[in-house]
């Protein structure tokens, strides 16, 4: 390849998940040309690989000013949409804006699209997502994930805020867990953002601790060099999360709210993840009516996880901490493929949920690379030895099977609700049916293609 020009127009996390993409493309492509905001690329210049950065304003003059062997859209904006839709390339990755409507080009960037309000169950995170339909036979070892190193300083940084308050603690969890670091001869530093000085005022006011409050001190790239000099950073789901673990930072990432650890949680192989051990952890948007998950994570819990993190580190593996009820602690790996998951530390209350997510990422897997059905025997082999009804998820496999060809033929269109009217157990698979129908009504190859993989899998299920 010559020349590949991504689109990535949406926050820091976003932009820093896309880093192993462009990590990879520069192997494949003299020129890597991206497309983001400037206000998180320029200071990141120093640590983001080694590609060309274009402001986003430039976005549609820089794709109209030659052809390109690859354009990929990582944004769900509309003018991204227009901007691949509108370019001359080679091959196209991602949500594109045609003459007759949205199109998506991508067998993994379409299952992404399709997992908006249905991500129950996903088992890839979002930084694989993004190179999957590159990399062949899915394997996508070396993209430039670092290992964690603590710093030897005794600085353990609290990330105080994230895009929604329910994904974050409160100022008093906040001001709590910072003194029982501070009384552990740990020194806490609040970090954050312009939007994060109100929670950092009202935690340092909290903890006593007006010191350690930075946030909305540091621009980004001095936010760099302090993370590089901390020994963890505690956090929940947010950009600088992801900006900590692509710098090698020890995290310990707390998952609440409505958030997936295995989709969105740190990417990088040696972080450290502490989630509910609730049934509806991992949600799209909570639809209880209190965030029952946030209770689970008490200061004394937490700093004592964070203790065992930095006196121990991978030993962690052989002698697990003691977890109050309620609470489950994992570690990022990488499997033989090269893909992020999270292995249990000690242990686990909810097993089915881990296997069940293992068969998804072979079945999908299988679904798109048809070599790959071995990776489904075992998978498959594991969720039937639990107590999981597997006679009820093949036979919804085979019921989705059978209406998408009686949509096809033309015998009985699917209705709108179609991948909500299944059971939560089956969404994955008929919202991504549903979505690859729609995508390729014009196509009937395309179809034909799904409906004989699909049914291969179910055929091979039972």
């Amino acid at each position: 390849m010559s020349t590949a020009l991504v689109l990535q127009m949406h926050r820091l996390g976003d932009l820093i998940l896309s880093f192993p993409l462009l990590h990879r493309l520069r192997a494949t492509c003299r020129n890597v040309w991206v497309v983001a905001e400037p206000a998180f690329f320029q200071p990141l210049l120093p640590v983001a690989p080694s590609v060309t950065f274009f402001p986003a304003a430039q976005g549609e003059a820089l794709a109209a000013s030659q052809p390109f062997e690859l354009g990929i859209n990582l944004s769900s904006r509309p003018a991204s949409a227009r901007i691949l839709g509108g370019m001359q390339a080679g091959q196209r990755l991602g949500l594109a804006g045609q003459e007759d409507g949205l199109h998506v080009y991508g067998f993994w960037q379409l299952y992404r699209q399709a997992l908006t309000q249905n991500n129950r169950g996903n088992p890839f995170h979002w930084s694989d997502l993004n190179v999957l339909d590159l990399a062949p036979d899915a394997d996508i070892h070396g993209i430039g994930h670092t290992l964690p190193r603590p710093a030897g300083t005794g600085r353990v940084g609290l990330v105080l805020g994230a895009s929604e308050a329910a994904k974050r603690p409160s100022p008093h969890f906040w001001a709590r867990l910072a003194r029982r670091l501070a009384a552990g001869g740990h020194m806490p530093l609040f970090l954050g953002g312009e939007a994060e000085k109100p929670l950092g005022r009202e935690t340092a006011r909290l903890s006593g601790l007006p010191q350690a409050d930075l946030c909305g001190k540091l621009p980004l790239d001095a936010l760099v060099g302090v993370m590089r000099r901390l020994d963890l950073c505690i956090t929940p789901d947010t950009g600088p999360m992801h900006l900590a673990s692509w710098l090698g930072v020890p995290v310990l990432n707390l998952s609440l709210g409505p958030v997936h650890a295995r989709e969105t949680g740190p990417s990088s192989p040696g972080q450290w993840v502490l989630r509910a051990a609730m049934s509806c952890t991992g949600c799209w948007q909570c639809r209880h009516g209190r965030l029952a998950c946030h209770g689970l994570f008490t200061a004394p819990a937490v700093a004592a996880v964070a203790e065992a993190v930095m006196r121990h580190g991978d030993g962690l593996l052989h002698r697990p901490p003691v977890l109050p009820a309620g609470l489950e602690l994992f570690r990022t790996e990488r499997n033989d493929l090269g893909l992020h998951q999270l292995r249990p530390v000690g242990a686990r209350r909810s097993c089915v949920r881990g296997l069940l997510e293992d068969f998804w990422q072979a079945f999908f897997l299988a679904l798109y690379q048809p070599a790959r059905l071995p990776l489904l025997q075992p998978a498959y082999a594991a969720l039937a030895a639990s107590p999981l009804p597997v006679s009820r998820l093949v036979g919804g496999l085979h019921a989705i099977c059978t209406a998408c060809l009686r949509h096809v033929s033309g015998k009985a269109p699917l209705p709108q609700d179609f991948w909500r009217s299944h059971p939560p157990l089956l969404r994955l698979v008929a919202g991504f049916c549903q979505m690859w129908l729609e995508n390729a009504q014009t196509d009937p190859r395309q179809q034909t293609r799904l409906l004989h993989d699909l049914h291969t899998l179910v055929s091979f299920l039972k």
